[in-house]
Protein backbone atom coordinates (compact mmCIF):
# COMPACT_ATOMS: atom_id res chain seq x y z
CA UNK A 1 0.00 0.00 0.00
CA UNK A 2 1.08 3.57 -0.62
CA UNK A 3 2.41 5.53 2.29
CA UNK A 4 0.61 8.73 3.23
CA UNK A 5 2.21 11.97 4.37
CA UNK A 6 2.90 12.42 8.08
CA UNK A 7 0.26 15.17 8.27
CA UNK A 8 -2.45 13.03 6.64
CA UNK A 9 -1.52 10.06 8.83
CA UNK A 10 -1.71 12.05 12.09
CA UNK A 11 -5.03 13.65 11.06
CA UNK A 12 -6.46 10.24 10.25
CA UNK A 13 -5.38 8.79 13.62
CA UNK A 14 -6.80 11.83 15.44
CA UNK A 15 -10.11 11.63 13.50
CA UNK A 16 -10.49 7.99 14.48
CA UNK A 17 -9.87 8.80 18.15
CA UNK A 18 -12.23 11.79 18.01
CA UNK A 19 -15.07 9.67 16.60
CA UNK A 20 -14.72 7.37 19.60
CA UNK A 21 -14.40 10.01 22.30
CA UNK A 22 -16.26 13.05 20.94
CA UNK A 23 -13.72 15.19 22.77
CA UNK A 24 -10.83 17.06 21.16
CA UNK A 25 -8.74 16.80 24.30
CA UNK A 26 -9.41 13.08 24.85
CA UNK A 27 -8.81 12.35 21.15
CA UNK A 28 -5.43 14.07 21.30
CA UNK A 29 -4.40 12.10 24.36
CA UNK A 30 -5.67 8.80 22.95
CA UNK A 31 -4.05 9.32 19.53
CA UNK A 32 -0.78 10.40 21.12
CA UNK A 33 -0.72 7.35 23.40
CA UNK A 34 -1.41 4.92 20.56
CA UNK A 35 1.13 6.51 18.23
CA UNK A 36 3.80 6.56 20.94
CA UNK A 37 3.20 2.88 21.70
CA UNK A 38 3.47 1.95 18.01
CA UNK A 39 6.51 4.15 17.33
CA UNK A 40 8.44 2.26 19.99
CA UNK A 41 7.81 -0.95 18.02
CA UNK A 42 8.55 0.34 14.50
CA UNK A 43 9.84 3.18 12.35
CA UNK A 44 6.86 5.50 11.85
CA UNK A 45 8.57 7.69 9.26
CA UNK A 46 8.91 4.80 6.81
CA UNK A 47 5.63 3.01 7.49
CA UNK A 48 2.65 5.35 7.28
CA UNK A 49 0.51 2.96 5.28
CA UNK A 50 -3.15 2.02 5.62
CA UNK A 51 -2.04 -1.21 7.32
CA UNK A 52 -0.06 0.73 9.91
CA UNK A 53 -3.03 3.05 10.43
CA UNK A 54 -5.19 -0.02 11.10
CA UNK A 55 -2.70 -1.22 13.72
CA UNK A 56 -2.85 2.14 15.47
CA UNK A 57 -6.66 2.22 15.19
CA UNK A 58 -6.76 -1.21 16.87
CA UNK A 59 -4.56 0.09 19.65
CA UNK A 60 -6.82 3.14 20.08
CA UNK A 61 -9.80 0.77 20.40
CA UNK A 62 -7.90 -1.33 22.89
CA UNK A 63 -7.02 1.69 25.04
CA UNK A 64 -10.54 3.11 24.78
CA UNK A 65 -12.41 -0.12 25.56
CA UNK A 66 -10.36 -0.54 28.74
CA UNK A 67 -11.23 2.98 29.97
CA UNK A 68 -14.00 4.78 28.03
CA UNK A 69 -14.17 7.70 30.47
CA UNK A 70 -12.88 11.11 29.32
CA UNK A 71 -9.11 11.23 29.23
CA UNK A 72 -7.17 14.16 30.62
CA UNK A 73 -3.57 15.21 31.09
CA UNK A 74 -2.73 15.69 34.77
CA UNK A 75 -2.54 19.45 34.37
CA UNK A 76 -5.19 19.90 31.68
CA UNK A 77 -8.89 20.62 32.17
CA UNK A 78 -11.59 19.33 29.86
CA UNK A 79 -12.33 22.65 28.13
CA UNK A 80 -14.58 21.93 25.22
CA UNK A 81 -18.28 21.27 25.52
CA UNK A 82 -19.47 20.95 21.94
CA UNK A 83 -23.18 21.68 21.89
CA UNK A 84 -23.21 22.02 18.12
CA UNK A 85 -22.29 18.42 17.22
CA UNK A 86 -24.44 17.05 14.42
CA UNK A 87 -27.23 14.60 15.16
CA UNK A 88 -25.39 11.46 13.99
CA UNK A 89 -22.29 12.28 16.02
CA UNK A 90 -24.46 12.84 19.10
CA UNK A 91 -26.13 9.47 18.58
CA UNK A 92 -22.78 7.72 18.09
CA UNK A 93 -21.42 9.33 21.23
CA UNK A 94 -24.43 8.08 23.20
CA UNK A 95 -23.59 4.45 22.37
CA UNK A 96 -21.86 2.06 24.74
CA UNK A 97 -18.09 1.73 24.09
CA UNK A 98 -18.23 -1.62 22.27
CA UNK A 99 -21.13 -0.47 20.10
CA UNK A 100 -19.33 2.78 19.30
CA UNK A 101 -16.09 1.01 18.40
CA UNK A 102 -17.89 -1.56 16.24
CA UNK A 103 -19.93 0.95 14.22
CA UNK A 104 -16.98 3.29 13.68
CA UNK A 105 -14.64 0.41 12.82
CA UNK A 106 -16.97 -1.21 10.29
CA UNK A 107 -19.31 1.46 8.95
CA UNK A 108 -17.22 4.63 9.18
CA UNK A 109 -13.79 3.21 8.33
CA UNK A 110 -14.87 0.10 6.42
CA UNK A 111 -12.55 -2.29 8.25
CA UNK A 112 -13.32 -5.99 8.69
CA UNK A 113 -14.77 -7.09 12.03
CA UNK A 114 -12.17 -9.87 12.10
CA UNK A 115 -9.46 -7.23 12.45
CA UNK A 116 -10.90 -5.78 15.68
CA UNK A 117 -11.39 -9.07 17.57
CA UNK A 118 -8.03 -8.93 19.42
CA UNK A 119 -8.49 -5.29 20.48
CA UNK A 120 -11.98 -5.73 21.97
CA UNK A 121 -11.65 -9.37 23.04
CA UNK A 122 -15.03 -10.40 21.62
CA UNK A 123 -15.81 -13.22 19.16
CA UNK A 124 -16.89 -12.47 15.60
CA UNK A 125 -20.52 -13.55 16.10
CA UNK A 126 -20.91 -11.18 19.07
CA UNK A 127 -19.44 -8.32 17.03
CA UNK A 128 -21.93 -9.06 14.24
CA UNK A 129 -24.80 -8.94 16.75
CA UNK A 130 -23.47 -5.71 18.26
CA UNK A 131 -23.12 -4.15 14.80
CA UNK A 132 -26.66 -5.11 13.77
CA UNK A 133 -28.10 -3.89 17.05
CA UNK A 134 -26.15 -0.64 16.84
CA UNK A 135 -27.28 0.04 13.29
CA UNK A 136 -30.88 -0.49 14.44
CA UNK A 137 -30.37 1.84 17.43
CA UNK A 138 -28.95 4.55 15.17
CA UNK A 139 -31.87 4.28 12.73
CA UNK A 140 -34.46 4.42 15.51
CA UNK A 141 -32.72 7.31 17.27
CA UNK A 142 -32.27 9.21 13.99
CA UNK A 143 -35.98 8.88 13.23
CA UNK A 144 -36.85 9.94 16.78
CA UNK A 145 -34.54 12.98 16.63
CA UNK A 146 -35.95 13.87 13.22
CA UNK A 147 -39.50 13.81 14.57
CA UNK A 148 -38.50 16.03 17.48
CA UNK A 149 -36.86 18.46 15.10
CA UNK A 150 -39.92 18.60 12.85
CA UNK A 151 -42.25 19.27 15.81
CA UNK A 152 -40.18 22.25 16.90
CA UNK A 153 -40.35 23.91 13.45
Amino acid sequence: MDNMSMEVFIKKVYAFAFRLTGSENSACILAEAAINRMVQASDLSNNMSEDFFMCIAKDICNIYISNPKPLTYEDCEEYEKKADANMLQKIILSLEPLNRITIIWKDVYGFSLNEIIPAVNQPYNILQQVLASTRHQIIVQTLKEGELGEKSI
